[in-house]
């Protein structure tokens, strides 16, 4: 009887440890690395190697402290 409540408990844990795991990974913000956040405010691209890989992928760099996707901006039609 011990065994069969372990047994439960354990599962019970195990789901909630995999939802909060992929309520997590559901909704990861766009956050530029502070490098290239810099250089687009001088309106240049950033020239570290890992950010420019990483945007080939379209994602931010991790690496310098972004993440999540690269967010297109759109341009204002007149």
């Amino acid at each position: 009887m011990k065994n069969l409540r372990l047994i439960i408990a354990l599962v019970a844990v195990g789901f909630a440890a995999a939802s909060v795991v992929q309520a997590g990974e559901e909704k990861k913000e766009s956050k530029p690395a502070g490098c290239c956040a810099k250089a687009e405010a001088k309106g240049e691209k950033c020239g570290h190697g890992c950010c420019v890989e990483a945007a080939k992928a379209g994602n931010n760099c991790e690496k310098c402290n972004g993440s999540g996707k690269v967010e297109k901006k759109e341009e204002a039609k007149q």
